[in-house]
């Protein structure tokens, strides 16, 4: 499965590399939560994803982050291996954040729903888009593809959804068969040996997939054309009661942004996309 652990945070939570939708729960004792605020001092608490296919990224923004306000930072990583319906992963985040973290790098910054009352999202710090890889060097864009040849998709993601929106609108001939995968190495192999044409997937995920295997390296992206490019707005969350620290991260980010640090993170780790907004 695809885990960008990308997330809405919302009413419900929105695992982006896997698409899968967390209903909020309200099930942990009060005992559990700690009700008095953290006094960290001149370090901060970063917590990410074990699973997540940027972590690597994601630590090393926060790391920039705590350069820049001259705090240590103290990484965890964790909160990996939940069940595919995300059952207990809003009360352990909630726990999570409550008690321990700080910020939780890389979460989905979105303008269209509405932040949990215990959340808070900060700017975003990158936005990075979904990609069509394939191995075919004559394609320059998903149209140059024949009819007759298949895609895969990352099962229930973000890129998946934009691909079945522009599919419902078509006539049975006039798109390509969709076959979601939820292994993106298992995708890779498929494409590499011609079952399938090409896949859509989060770059992040395509550019570890081309670390791990050399093989790999013959994909390329192409254009999404006719398919509209999805690209994910990626920030941190941080607890709705430490408002002073938001502040202080979003005029962070501000200032890596603008001195091109957080370009140059992306360039390190061989991901599209830009800084910011």
């Amino acid at each position: 499965m695809e885990t960008t652990m990308l997330r809405f945070v919302a009413p419900a939570l929105f695992l982006l590399g896997t698409g899968v939708a967390f209903a909020q729960t309200s099930g942990i004792p009060p005992e559990e939560l700690t009700n008095t605020r953290r006094q960290a001092g001149d370090s901060i608490t970063v917590c990410v994803d074990a699973t997540g296919q940027s972590r690597a990224f994601d630590l090393d923004v926060a790391q920039a982050i705590g350069d820049a306000l001259f705090l240590q930072v103290k990484p965890i990583e964790g909160f990996g291996g939940f069940p595919v319906n995300g059952d207990g992963f809003m009360d352990e985040l909630t726990l999570a954040m409550n008690n321990t973290c700080d910020l939780f790098m890389g979460v989905s910054v979105s303008t269209e729903v509405q932040v949990s009352e215990v959340f808070s999202i900060t700017r975003p710090y990158v936005t990075i888009p979904f990609v069509l890889a394939v191995a075919n060097s004559d394609w320059q864009k998903l149209a140059d593809i024949p009819l007759d040849q298949r895609l895969g998709t990352s099962m229930s993601s973000i890129g998946e959804m934009t691909y079945i929106t522009w599919a419902q609108q078509r006539a049975k001939s006039e798109r390509w068969v969709r076959l979601p995968y939820a292994d993106p190495d298992l995708m890779a192999t498929r494409v590499l040996d011609g079952t399938i044409a090409g896949m859509i997937l989060w770059q992040p995920t395509l550019a570890k997939l081309q670390a791990d295997r050399p093989d790999a390296q013959k994909l390329r992206t192409i254009a999404t054309d006719p398919v509209a490019e999805t690209a994910i707005r990626v920030g941190a969350l941080v607890s709705s009661r430490d408002s002073f620290l938001r502040n202080q991260v979003d005029q962070a980010i501000d200032a890596l942004v603008a001195d091109g640090t957080i370009q140059g993170l992306l360039d390190k780790h061989h991901y599209l996309g830009h800084a910011g907004e």
